[in-house]
């Protein structure tokens, strides 16, 4: 029998603990003891228990929370995420999210009582070593305290001996690729004229590992990114297909956390997102353009869980730096200084979302509408069906001065 680290804390009536460093069968089996047959409870009476495994820094930590039946009136409550306040050595608590394995919820009826568990997991911060101590203020209950381990480079690549796919092996060597994710929407479409086809590609990238010692003393650096999006506009009418014109957009901006500690009422998220922006057509002469953008932009989610309803509305404000005066002096009389977007949909169905902005020389505005294929194809197809329809001002920045008017349809991979 293998012998690991661990520590149970049972919460029975007042506080009750149990620290001994025991195989893991013993442990579950003495903590079951404890639970099934102690002292008589309060209502509501909870238990955390680890399974068998190694911890290691930067790893998943799985764990079994189980709640005790008093009566039959009494019914276990598993909530799908479960913050979780954790200490290391003397440095101030923190919080992680657990998050519900999503099995089916065990039933145990005991001679004495009834009992129900729930599986649990969340992610090891990377710093995280030593005695770890992990508490669930929620449920005002168990805690659990183990011993983690650093864990190596070499650790990972040993634990793992096959790699079915070419991305599990290209992970060894790209341990930062994980910190690359989705921005602005991604799309190929086709216009009902030709040649006004359009295709978009967008991601940003964080700088700062999240879970980095440098993140948690100073917790606003996770939020610095660097993004990139690409809109190229296609004439698939002629018989070469040139493209027309292409924007190219990378940026550096900062992205807060939520500012929302609780989830009361359907407002879910407020973010801030601010940064600069430039923004060029790649061209030189007398085809040359490109501006910059200073810019400020507040998020609001809401969300229903219940019918899965969901509105994100997000003003963008911004200044224009160092613009080109040469080539495009008087941009921002097309452009203005500020846009509304607004999305509102159901979660994994359909999604419409807009944009208005206002300048010196009249509205612009787009609708975009998506919708999940893999709902005809069984699941088979992660792609979305997308219809654009725009009536703007300077879209194309080479043109910037003419309206464009234009319906499109397509796929997306991002929306």
């Amino acid at each position: 029998m293998r012998t690991i680290p661990e520590m149970i804390v049972i919460k029975s009536g007042g506080k009750f603990v149990i620290e001994e460093k025991v195989s893991t069968v013993l442990s579950t089996v003495f903590a079951l003891f404890l639970f099934l047959c102690g002292p008589p409870a309060q209502a509501g009476q909870y238990a955390a228990m680890l399974g068998e495994q190694d911890f290691y820094s930067g790893s998943d930590v799985i764990f079994t929370l189980v709640f005790l039946q008093q009566s039959p009136e009494e019914q276990p409550v598993f909530p799908d995420e479960l913050v979780c306040q954790l200490t290391t050595g003397e440095a101030a608590a923190r919080s992680v999210t657990a998050r519900s394995l999503h099995g089916e919820l065990f039933q145990t009826k005991a001679t004495v009582r009834t009992y129900y568990e729930q599986r649990y997991s969340f992610g090891l911060p990377s710093d995280a070593q030593g005695q770890v101590i992990i508490k669930f203020p929620a449920i005002n209950g168990p805690a659990l305290v183990f011993h983690a381990q650093p864990r190596t480079y070499s650790d990972k690549v040993a634990a793992q001996e096959t790699y079915p796919t070419l991305e599990s092996l290209f992970d060894l060597y790209q341990p930062y690729a994980k910190n690359a994710s989705a921005y602005e929407p991604m799309y190929f479409l086709v216009g009902t004229d030709p040649e006004k086809s359009k295709f978009q590609i967008s991601f940003k990238y964080r700088f700062i590992n999240s879970e980095s010692a440098l993140a948690q003393d100073f917790p606003w650096v996770s939020g610095l990114h660097f993004g990139y999006t690409q809109t190229s506009f296609w004439d698939l009418q002629s018989d070469s297909a040139p493209f027309d014109d292409t924007s190219y957009k990378p940026e550096m901006f900062w992205l807060s956390k939520n500012y929302l500690t609780s989830g009361s009422g359907m407002l879910k998220g407020l973010f801030f997102q601010g940064g600069m922006q430039h923004e060029s057509n790649g061209r030189g002469g007398d085809f040359s353009r490109s501006t910059n953008y200073l810019y400020a932009k507040p998020i609001f989610v809401f969300y229903n869980k219940n019918n899965k309803v969901g509105f994100q509305i997000s003003p963008k404000l911004w200044t224009y730096v160092d613009n080109d005066d040469t080539t495009n002096p008087d941009l921002m009389d097309y452009r203005g200084y500020f846009e509304i977007e607004a999305k509102a949909g159901l979660a994994d169905s359909l999604v419409l979302g807009s944009t208005f902005g206002w300048a010196e020389e009249g509205a612009s505005f787009q609708f975009d509408l998506s919708y999940p294929l893999h709902r005809f194809f069984n699941g088979a197809l992660d792609v979305y069906f997308y219809a654009q329809y725009t009536n703007m001002l300077a879209e194309e920045l080479l043109n910037y001065t003419e309206r464009s008017e234009s319906f499109r349809l397509g796929l997306a991979f991002v929306r």
